[in-house]
């Protein structure tokens, strides 16, 4: 049985990719490990949780505030010593390294006992680990762009910025393998690097249909219109604004909207007093776990993907919002960020709006208050997801990958 060996410097429940590609590894007969760090703390019980129903290997890497302290806090200090000799030196091998990813060294070592025969990056700290215990192992390494780095925030500083095109400049080209998470992202990355002599395919981040909740049926006497919205935290520049001020603005005591993400209770007060006398209809649902999110978001009506086209990343990326809505059977509201009305106009998943657009937001919430055309749309996107857009059937391509990587010996 191949090994292949997944590697993240985050935490398997906030990267739920990560656990769909080692859950379809698994099933497709290859041995899989996921080497993981310590990221957040609200997360650690959500690992917990999550891997304890998993059927690969896993590790985490660089201890935690709770299990081995003292490497965990080791480590820190030597991330904090290697950003601050990156702003008087630069860039410089092994140096870079080690100011991207807190336990670098922990990782290539943990991945070079692993005898693995390909190793995947799932993010830019992953990346030189991969290609490394590549080489070290004459095994073949792949890079998962999930997010298009060198524009991942408009407020970078220059030092971060140069750290992060001297690691892609140095690592991408080496590796056997690039994949991104849109279409628009892979498109970018093969601009940054015109000579790369591989592909960069798409694998989107679809959910499986195995995961699929009931299709729910709506009274026909239930005038209400459940919008949902979710991410890791709710909070400011996420579009939520928008969102906030065309609620006021209609005041409908039948429009409710549940945010689900970790949130601050003065946050919560500011949404709340925005919508004046209407603002027992914002539900706060707090955080809930990867594995539950489809069923959860299947009670609600529309779900609600309002990106933002600053930084570069937010315009060309498809997030989990638009696949988790569609598993669920909600009918989805979009803001037109390049990637998003691409993708909508391909494939009719919901009403769009122009960004920061509080007319135009208004006009699609009250598309759907007809209860015809939201059922329709509902069915539309939950008979997608079964059907096409799911990892089941997003996954074969990572699948083909691999066999290509490693085909089966004679």
């Amino acid at each position: 049985m191949k090994r292949i060996v997944l590697i993240t410097t985050g935490q398997p429940s906030v990267n739920p990719r990560i656990v769909k590609e080692a859950d379809a590894l698994t099933a497709a007969g290859y041995e899989v490990l996921v080497l993981y760090c310590f990221w957040i703390d609200w997360a650690s019980k959500a690992d917990q949780q999550l891997l304890s129903n998993v059927s690969w290997k896993y590790k985490l890497i660089g201890g935690s505030p709770e299990t081995d302290k003292s490497t965990f806090d080791f480590t820190r200090i030597r991330f904090k010593i290697m950003r601050s000799v990156t702003q008087i030196l630069g860039n410089r091998k092994l140096v870079a390294e080690r100011a991207q990813a807190r336990c670098y060294d922990e990782l290539l070592t943990a991945a070079r006992n692993s005898a693995g025969e390909l190793f995947i990056g799932h993010n830019l700290g992953a990346l030189a680990v991969v290609v490394n215990a590549a080489k070290l192992l004459n095994a073949r390494c792949a890079f998962d762009f999930e997010d298009y780095h060198r524009a991942e925030n408009n407020d970078m500083p220059a030092r971060e910025q140069a750290r992060i095109r001297y690691l892609e400049e140095r690592y991408v080209p080496q590796l056997d393998f690039v994949y991104a998470a849109s279409p628009m992202i892979a498109q970018a990355v093969k601009a940054d690097f015109p000579a790369l002599k591989i592909p960069v395919q798409t694998l989107l981040n679809c959910f499986p249909a195995a995961q699929q909740p009931a299709f729910r049926d709506k009274d026909p006497a239930d005038n209400k219109l459940q919008l949902f919205w979710f991410s890791q935290t709710v909070g400011a520049n996420r579009g939520l604004e928008t969102l906030i001020a065309a609620i006021a603005r209609m005041h409908d005591k039948n429009i409710h909207l549940t945010l689900a993400g970790k949130y601050s209770e003065a946050y919560a007060a500011s949404l709340r007093e925005a919508v004046g006398d209407i603002s027992a209809n914002i539900h706060f649902a707090g955080i809930i776990a990867p594995d539950e999110l489809a069923s959860f978001a299947a009670s609600f009506d529309v779900g609600l993907a309002m990106e933002l086209n600053q930084p570069l990343n937010r315009d060309i990326c498809l997030t989990n919002k638009i696949f988790t809505c569609i598993l669920a059977g909600n009918a989805i509201i979009l803001s037109r960020t390049e990637m998003q009305q691409s993708f909508n106009e391909q494939y009719k998943v919901g009403q769009s709006f122009a960004i920061n657009n509080v007319d135009e937001l208004i006009k699609a919430i009250s598309f759907y208050k007809d209860q015809q055309q939201l059922y329709m749309q509902r069915k539309h996107n939950y008979e997608l997801a079964a059907r096409e857009l799911n990892w089941e059937t997003e996954s074969v391509k990572l699948i083909a990958m691999i066999k290509d990587l490693l085909p089966a010996k004679d």
